[in-house]
């Protein structure tokens, strides 16, 4: 025995087909039923003077409720969305209908009314068929069940009348004139509804791809926080035990080493601050993300940032066997942040350094009419087209597939473009395979007088002599600051968390306070230093931290409290320590 299938559902476009259809009947529903009225409440007068007054009044009452009932329902059934899409379309082609035999009846007067009346009556049908094609924008089904009782039975009536008529010829020729019209009408609803249906179609398909696109961009915003995420987790992770050993490899430098001992402490602290700047680039990343990155713009002598510049990274270029060259037309000056700025040039050299063998490694700053424009060129591989986009790329790099760790992360590049954005620096770069890259920024001149504030050297390598209380849940981590910090000529008290830290500053008052980010069952280095604050009043503070999370550092940043980033090197731990505890004022 064969089971019947039941029909396919309509298609989501099909779908909005006939919901857009019905909208339009309802709306179309709202404006003819006035003129139509009146058009009837004229036949019915033309009708009522060849015929007995109650045959015009009864078919005007019938053809009025229809006109009323019909308005009612066409308005109702776009709502009604309970009801199946088809049904509500069967339902809009039935109230056609019987609009259709409504006004289909008027020609019950065809043969009782003089020649004028029915050229009135054909005009009156064959216009409202006319008017159907907009209203129902030609769909057939609707537009015939209305057209066909309605002006249909015309070229038959004007035909038979040519039977007993003098001017045969004529209605014959009306007839015929009937008939094709409503042949061209239906023609026209045909193309209207494919043009109806054709738009309703191509705007579904761009709400459609709208959708898609949202949901891509979504998905890519979720995949991007999920990236950020994973990096501010896994630098957190790598920094702990890496701030450690350069801790206790800090510590074992200051001691009397020599020979092979001296040489594999050089080793371990090379080694550690290789892999610190690599960390320090997924840091930058994520203080881009977060936001937290101030510029502090002001007037700059660009030209004695190059040479400053070229100074700092003269010995890197010389020692790979390069021509470090430095060139500056004229003093010029340029409104941005010389720090930024300085980044952008160190990573554009590292970059150049890693793929540069031998010839010139070039920072040149030259004034191209209202702007001055600093240029990093080198003479190495060279970048092919098809990458000179993909190198702005987080982790993209160009004939590393061994990831060769020496080469870096493929950040430096990524880094370089997002500064520029930051700063408003209009970046190109030139480059061809074999012949070297050229980069060049193009910063507004500022004919002002400024002065390009030097880079702070290190602190004094004197003994710091300060009550340090160290703060954090990793006994390995609190064990390695206090031997640099003893090395260093402080006294260091250790806390694994705030209950520790308290009892400790009940017993001593430290010079600093130097806490963790994130400590265990939820507390925070901030928390602690405000308890310590709270208790014993204001105190100098510094946050250590491995998490790069960008909310970590915006709480870091509103908090007010200076953070280093795990591994901290000995000069910058020694620097801190001094800057807060100096007193204010004081040179």
């Amino acid at each position: 025995m064969k089971v019947a299938s039941a029909p396919a559902p309509p298609s989501a476009p099909d779908t909005e087909v006939g919901q857009r259809l019905l909208d339009l009947l309802a709306d179309q529903s709202r404006k003819v039923p006035v003129p139509v009225f009146c058009l009837l409440v004229v036949m019915a007068l033309i009708a009522a003077r060849h015929l007995p007054w109650w045959l015009p009044a009864a078919w005007f009452t019938v053809a009025a409720t229809v006109l009323l009932v019909r308005r009612r329902w066409l308005r109702m059934l776009p709502k009604r969305r309970d009801i199946p899409l088809d049904r509500r379309l069967r339902i809009a082609t039935g109230l056609s209908l019987c609009n259709g035999i409504a006004h289909g009846l008027s020609l019950g007067a065809f043969p009782f009314v003089g020649e004028i009346e029915r050229a009135f009556f054909s005009l009156f049908l064959l216009g409202l068929c006319s008017g159907a094609v907009g209203t129902t924008t030609g769909h057939r089904q609707i537009f015939l069940a209305y057209a066909i009782p309605a002006a249909l039975p015309l070229p038959v009536l004007w035909a038979l009348k040519s039977v007993s008529s003098a001017h045969w010829w004529i209605d014959l020729s009306v007839a015929l004139l009937i008939a094709l019209y409503f042949w061209l009408l239906v023609g026209l609803a045909q193309n209207a509804w494919a043009t109806f249906e054709e738009s309703v179609r191509i705007r579904f398909q761009q709400s459609d791809l709208n959708a898609q696109l949202q949901t891509a961009l979504r998905r890519a915003n979720e995949a991007s926080q999920a990236k950020t995420r994973f990096l501010a987790a896994a630098s957190h992770d790598l920094r702990q035990p890496l701030h450690t050993i350069g801790l206790l490899v800090a510590a074992l430098s200051l001691r009397p080493i020599a020979g092979r001992d001296r040489e594999i402490i050089d080793l371990l602290s090379q080694v550690t601050q290789a892999l610190s700047e690599q960390l320090d680039q997924l840091l930058d990343i994520s203080r881009l993300d977060a936001g937290v990155i101030q510029v502090e713009r002001r007037l700059v002598a660009i030209d004695q940032l190059v040479r400053q510049y070229q100074a700092e990274a003269r010995g890197s270029i010389e020692e790979k066997g390069l021509q470090a060259i430095v060139k500056c037309d004229e003093p010029v000056h340029a409104y941005t942040d010389p720090v930024l700025l300085i980044r952008i040039l160190r990573n554009l050299t590292e970059n150049a350094i890693k793929f540069t063998e031998s010839g010139f490694i070039a920072v040149e700053s030259t004034v191209v009419g209202s702007d001055v424009v600093i240029s990093v060129t080198d003479s190495g591989c060279g970048i092919a087209v098809p990458d000179q986009q993909k190198v702005f790329e987080e982790f993209y790099q160009v004939g590393n597939p061994e990831r060769d760790r020496t080469r870096g992360l493929g950040l430096g590049l990524s880094i370089v473009h997002r500064l520029t954005e930051l700063l408003e620096i209009e970046m190109t770069m030139t480059s061809q395979p074999g012949s070297g890259s050229r980069f060049e920024l193009k910063l507004p001149l500022s004919f002002a007088p400024a002065s390009v504030p030097t880079a702070a050297g290190p602190s004094s390598s004197g003994s710091l002599n300060a009550r340090v209380l160290v703060i954090d849940d990793e006994r390995s981590v609190r064990l390695g600051v206090r031997m640099l910090l003893e090395e260093l000529g402080c006294t260091c008290t250790e806390a694994g968390n705030i209950q520790e830290a308290m009892l400790s500053v009940a017993v001593t008052r430290p010079d600093i306070v130097l806490a963790d980010m994130r400590l265990r069952a939820g507390e925070s280095g901030i928390a602690a230093v405000n308890a310590i604050r709270s208790a014993i009043g204001p105190v100098p503070a510094l946050l250590i931290s491995g998490d790069t999370a960008p909310n970590r550092l915006q709480e870091a940043a509103l908090a007010g409290i200076r953070m280093l980033h795990k591994p901290v090197s000995m000069d910058v731990l020694r620097s801190a320590i001094a800057d807060a505890i100096r007193p204010k004022g004081s040179p």
